[in-house]
């Protein structure tokens, strides 16, 4: 039986914003969706939310997707998560993901990952996209002890 394309989209575009918990997630562990928008430059910045870090947890990301409007190639112009402790991430930053796209070009990355990508417990996650625009990410996953 086909589906009409919209219908197709439409499933797609809840499977990727989580209205359930991600398929990976499910009997694994406390679901975690975080959901960031901002129309400014930012600086390395902490997601908060559910992707705050959580003494003894860790974080099992599943699911990535990072829109931009804008976006270069230099350090930290690009689309990159990292993790780390403190304010904003400050000790221990570490780089777990990025994307790279073509220079002052719109772009919009959705990755799933069939092994999830594994922080290590009581990290917070933060991003980072120096160029001015508009962002929106989102990630989800699950935390574990």
């Amino acid at each position: 039986m086909r589906r009409p394309l919209a219908a197709v989209a439409l499933l797609t575009l809840l499977a990727i914003l989580g209205r359930a918990a991600p398929v990976a997630a499910q009997g694994r562990g406390l679901p975690v969706s975080c959901v960031v928008t901002i129309s400014t430059a930012v600086i390395l910045t902490a997601v908060g939310g559910d992707c705050a870090a959580k003494p003894g947890q860790t974080l099992w990301i599943t699911d990535i997707l990072f829109a931009t409007n804008a976006g270069a190639i230099a350090a930290d112009t690009f689309n990159t998560l990292k993790y780390g402790t403190g304010t904003v991430c400050a000790t221990g930053t570490t780089v777990f993901w990025g994307a790279m796209t073509p220079a002052a070009t719109q772009a919009t990355i959705i990755q799933s990952f069939v092994t999830p990508i594994r922080l290590p417990a009581g990290v917070d996650v933060c991003w980072i996209n120096s160029t001015a625009g508009s962002k929106f990410l989102v990630i989800t996953g699950f935390y574990t002890s």
